[in-house]
């Protein structure tokens, strides 16, 4: 019997520890430091997409179809957040302001599929043109659905 009880003497010490932890919360200051590190994750990530960019930014036209798979995975990924934003939006119940965003999204949306298109015509003398405009179409697809979001 004395080993049963032994045995579940660590249980009952972790269970009383958790506890205690549920009850006394999170302070202030743990709650702002779990903020702060959110928020630099947030950044990180953000440069982490900057980055991706930048490394393709270099591709030559012999690696124009690793440019263009990797245009074409950021956009079935904007895809999916556009689809989910779509499926929340009530165009009778949106601002003037959402309204304007979410036809600026619309706009930026086909505008960066129809530069993605056009990679595919590209020669090698519109290779870094073709890439410049797909770059450029993409940062302002993602400003519109950041505005968009933020309406």
């Amino acid at each position: 019997m004395k080993n049963l009880t032994l045995r579940f003497v660590p249980l009952a010490l972790l269970a009383a520890g958790l506890t205690a932890l549920a009850v006394t919360g999170c302070s202030k200051e743990d709650r702002s430091d779990t903020t702060a590190k959110v928020k630099d994750a947030y950044q990180d990530t953000k440069a982490a997409v900057v980055d991706a960019w930048g490394d393709v930014k270099s591709f030559t036209f012999e690696k124009r179809d690793s440019f263009s798979a990797n245009a074409k995975a950021l956009s079935s990924k904007m895809d999916s957040k556009l689809s989910e934003m779509r499926a929340n939006y009530s165009d009778a119940k949106a601002s003037a302001s959402r309204k304007a965003a979410m036809e600026e999204l619309k706009n930026s949306e086909a505008d960066y599929h129809e530069k993605l298109a056009a990679l595919g015509s590209a020669t090698a003398d519109t290779w870094d043109s073709a890439k410049q405009n797909v770059i450029a179409s993409w940062d302002k697809l993602q400003a519109s659905y950041d505005k968009a979001r933020a309406e």
